[in-house]
């Protein structure tokens, strides 16, 4: 693979329709009329982030751009996704500030700091994703008449998750200060 088209894998392009999937995800949630269908972009949402990590890896396309491009998905989604599921009333307001909260302090960091390298994913902030990704499907689950316990089930597990992600932030936020450019 030449490095001036490293960018163009077939993970990467996974990565990338995780991404637009959020379009679509957000104003079904908002709107609140096709639960099923919202339900099924939210499951494909949540098992692109493995595949396309799973495919990288197996196919050893594994790229510099694709090591920041999905996590940046992720971020963005899941900041979305959470802001569309607090404002239908399916998740509560203080998700709102302790998930986009923790990323804005991680980039205002970033920016400040300007480390010689992005700190890699920590076993912990892998776990996190799997937590948070696993409570926002429940919540999605419980949109579904006759699952509405699975929307209970699924706002403790994301609140599990927040506290996860406030976690991993903070370690975030000592990696890159230790590793700041002198």
């Amino acid at each position: 693979m030449t490095s001036e088209r490293s960018w163009a894998t077939l993970p990467n392009a996974i990565t990338l329709l995780r991404l637009l999937l959020v379009i679509p995800i957000v104003v079904l949630l908002i709107e609140g009329e096709q639960p099923v269908l919202t339900v099924v972009l939210l499951v494909i949402f949540g098992a692109s982030d493995w595949i396309d990590g799973t495919l990288a890896r197996l196919m050893n396309q594994v790229s510099q751009f694709g090591k920041l491009f999905d996590p940046l998905a992720d971020r963005v989604g899941v900041v979305a996704i959470v802001l569309a599921m607090i404002v239908a009333g399916l998740l509560p307001a203080w998700t709102a500030i302790a998930i986009p909260g923790v990323e804005l302090v991680l980039l205002v960091v970033y920016f400040m700091t300007r480390p010689e390298r992005i700190p890699e994913a920590s076993l912990l902030g892998k776990a996190r994703t799997a937590v948070m990704m696993t409570g926002i499907a429940a919540v999605g689950f419980g949109i579904l008449p006759g699952l509405e316990w699975l929307g209970e089930a699924g706002r403790w597990i994301t609140a599990v998750g927040v506290a996860m992600h406030i976690v991993v932030g903070a370690d975030y936020f000592r990696l890159m200060v230790a590793g700041r450019r002198r």
